[in-house]
C-alpha cells in the first residue's frame, strides 16, 4: 500500500529519508494503531519502527484536534532523532517538541505548551511534566525501547500513569529487545496488546576475530586496513578506552572521531558531522550512545569488547544493516572472552563466523 494518505510535502520528506513505500513493519502497525488498540512492535533496529508508529499516530492526531501524544525514549540522542523524523513528516499545524535531559529547561518550557501535539522526551523530563499535571489531553503513549526505559528508576511513574482509567490511554511499545522485565511489564499492564513481530530483520552478518598476541588495538587496526573499512562504528564498554583507541588509530593512519555521552551536545554534533562527511573512517563510542545513533550508511560495527548483555549487542549491531542495506558486526575476542562469546551466541540464537586477519597493521 503506498503512502496515499500523505501530501506531496510529506512524501518528499520521506523520500529524503530514503523511504518511498511502507515496509512490512509499517504496514502491519498501521491498522491496529489507527484503531486505538495497544500495540507491541518487536522488531530489530533499523527496521523502520519509528515511522511505523509516527505515521498512524499523526493520522490519529489529525483526526482528533484535542488529542495529544507522548513518545518516551531512553536517551537524548534517540529523542532528538525521533523529533527530526517527526518534524520532517508532521505538518505545521501538528507541533512537535522535545523534552530531553540535556536541553535547557527554560527554553524547553517555551516550546512545550498546551498547543504541542507530540512531545518526545526522556523519562526524567516526562515524569516532571506528569507530576505537574502538564500532560492533559494525552491519549497516546509510545514507549520506544522498553528494556532501557524500565531500567531507569524514574520510569516508575509509568505504572501510575497506565493505572489511570481516564482519559483512555493507547500504549504503543516499539522495541528491538524485550527482556524478562519488559515481558513482565507487558503481561501486567498490556495483556491484550496486539503483538507484531515481523519476519524481516536487518541484513547483518555476525563475525568474530580471535585475538592473540599483542592486543586488540593491533587486531582492530589490522582488520580495518585488511578489510578496507571506510564507514565503521567501534564500540568499547569503557569510556576511558576511547581516547587510547583514537590515538592508536590516528598513529596508524586511520582517522577516527570519538562521540561520548558525557560530552557536550555541540561536541557530539561536531563528531557526528565529521563522521558523516567522511572526515573520519571510524566513529568510536560506547553502549550509552548506541540507541541514539542513526547512521544509515554504516557498513561495519566493530565490537572492541563484548557488551554486558545480549540486548546491548543487539543495539550495537543494529547501527548497521539499516534501511535495507547489508552490514557486518564483528566481535574481537581474546581467550578470556571466548566463553562469554559462546553464551552470547546461545542467548541470541546467532552464530559468529570466524574472520581471519593476516596482514600486519600499518606502520
Amino acid at each position: 500500500m503506498p503512502f496515499s494518505t500523505l501530501n506531496d510535502a510529506q512524501r518528499a520528506a520521506l523520500a529524503e529519508l530514503g523511504v518511498h513505500e511502507p515496509n512490512e513493519v509499517q504496514r502491519l502497525a498501521r491498522t491496529p494503531i489507527l484503531s486505538g488498540q495497544p500495540v507491541v512492535i518487536h522488531a530489530g533496529t533499523g527496521t523502520g519502527k519509528t515511522l511505523a508508529y509516527l505515521l498512524p499516530v499523526l493520522a490519529r492526531l489529525q483526526a482528533d484536534p484535542a488529542l495529544r501524544a507522548v513518545v518516551l525514549a531512553p536517551g537524548t540522542e534517540l529523542v532528538m532523532q525521533t523529533v527530526r523524523v517527526a518534524r520532517a513528516v508532521f505538518p505545521p499545524d501538528v507541533p512537535v517538541a522535545a523534552a530531553a535531559s540535556t536541553t535547557n529547561r527554560r527554553r524547553q518550557k517555551k516550546t512545550l505548551t498546551r498547543a504541542t501535539r507530540l512531545v518526545v522526551g526522556t523519562p526524567d523530563r516526562v515524569a516532571e511534566r506528569f507530576a505537574k499535571r502538564k500532560l492533559k489531553g494525552v491519549g497516546v503513549l509510545v514507549l520506544d525501547e522498553l528494556d532501557p526505559l524500565l531500567a531507569n528508576p524514574v520510569s516508575e511513574f509509568l505504572e501510575r500513569w497506565l493505572a489511570r482509567s481516564e482519559p483512555p490511554l493507547q500504549v504503543i511499545v516499539a522495541s528491538a529487545t524485550l527482556g524478562r522485565r519488559s515481558e513482565a511489564f507487558l503481561a501486567r499492564s498490556l495483556p491484550d496488546a496486539v503483538r507484531l513481530h515481523p519476519e524481516a530483520q536487518p541484513a547483518i552478518e555476525h563475525r568474530s576475530v580471535r585475538v592473540r598476541g599483542p592486543g586488540k588495538d593491533v587486531a582492530l587496526a589490522r582488520f580495518v586496513q585488511e578489510h578496507k573499512v571506510r564507514r565503521g562504528v567501534v564500540f568499547a564498554s569503557e569510556p576511558r578506552q576511547l581516547a587510547h583507541l583514537r590515538r592508536f588509530l590516528d598513529e596508524h593512519g586511520i582517522p577516527s572521531v570519538v562521540v561520548r555521552r558525557d560530552a557536550s551536545k555541540d561536541a557530539r554534533k561536531r563528531g557526528l558531522a565529521q563522521f558523516r562527511s567522511g572526515g573520519a573512517r571510524l566513529l568510536l563510542t560506547t553502549d550509552r550512545v548506541a540507541r541514539g545513533l542513526d547512521l544509515p550508511e554504516v557498513d561495519w560495527v566493530l565490537n572492541y569488547d563484548l557488551p554486558r548483555s545480549p540486548q546491548a549487542y543487539v543495539h550495537r549491531a543494529g547501527r548497521t544493516g539499516r534501511a535495507g542495506r547489508r552490514g557486518v558486526s564483528v566481535v574481537f575476542a581474546d581467550d578470556p572472552a571466548l566463553g562469554a562469546l559462546r553464551r552470547l551466541e546461545r542467548a541470541l540464537g546467532l552464530r559468529f563466523t570466524r574472520a581471519q586477519t593476516t596482514k600486519p597493521p600499518p606502520r
